[in-house]
């Protein structure tokens, strides 16, 4: 906003310090530091004297916290709440198979994509899994294969993966990049 071409007498300018909560500019942050007043229009900008380029108009501080907080609370009220959801964010997890799962011959994987951005993927534990947003993601739980080389033949463990592999990308175009070792986890 330009500053109108206005003529001023020099004691009709109050040069102070701007106290804490009290001035903010007009893209909602606070600001501390110099200001001046002009008495006769009750005009307030930042530095001590008027700087074309440089001094930047006030207006009153109002915590947008606050006020966003009660929007939020009176559109909660108004939906009745319909739109507050218990859903978690995806934290990343990386399975250790025990014993008992290589004597099970597989691992439980749970994998979520964001649905617009297919790149996102992530691996979750079991806890996390149910969750996760269903709107948001794309989520998958199936059994990796897993073995102990000396009992398993690698190509059998190799095969199952891929053809497991083939059958998700149908939901995860990508998941080959992600699961691109096919015998992960096997000892």
């Amino acid at each position: 906003m330009a500053r109108k071409k206005l003529y001023y007498l020099p004691d009709d300018v109050i040069k102070r310090r701007a106290n804490s909560n009290e001035w903010m500019f007009e893209n909602g942050i606070e600001y501390r530091g110099w200001i001046h007043i002009y008495k006769s229009t009750g005009e307030v900008y930042s530095e001590s004297k008027h700087i074309d380029g440089v001094s930047k108009p006030l207006i009153p501080y109002v915590d947008l916290d606050e006020i966003n907080n009660k929007l939020i609370d009176e559109y909660n009220t108004i939906t009745n709440n319909r739109f507050i959801t218990n859903y978690e964010n995806p934290n990343p997890f990386t399975p250790r198979p025990n014993e008992k799962d290589f004597g099970d011959g597989f691992v439980k994987r749970y994998i979520v994509c964001k649905f617009n951005s297919p790149l996102q993927i992530v691996e979750v534990n079991s806890k996390n899994y149910p969750k996760i947003d269903p709107v948001l993601y794309i989520k998958k739980e199936f059994e990796w294969r897993i073995g102990k080389i000396r009992y398993v033949p690698i190509e059998v463990i190799r095969d199952t993966n891929k053809r497991t592999v083939d059958f998700l990308k149908i939901d995860i175009p990508q998941l080959p990049r992600f699961l691109n070792n096919l015998t992960q986890f096997s000892v």
